[in-house]
């Protein structure tokens, strides 16, 4: 299963989808090993960073 069918097969579950802010490799590692399921990456946040 590819990327964009994992995230259509997530938001088909019931409830809330909880994505945190990620703002490069490290965090979004970061967020994966806390257990979340999908993160999003905004420009805001990549122009914030550096």
């Amino acid at each position: 299963m590819n990327a964009p069918d994992r995230l259509r097969a997530l938001l088909t579950e019931p409830g809330l989808v909880v994505m945190p802010a990620v703002w490069d490799g490290l965090s979004a590692k970061l967020a994966a090993e806390a257990g979340f399921k999908t993160a999003f990456l905004s420009g805001s946040c990549v122009a914030a960073s550096g």
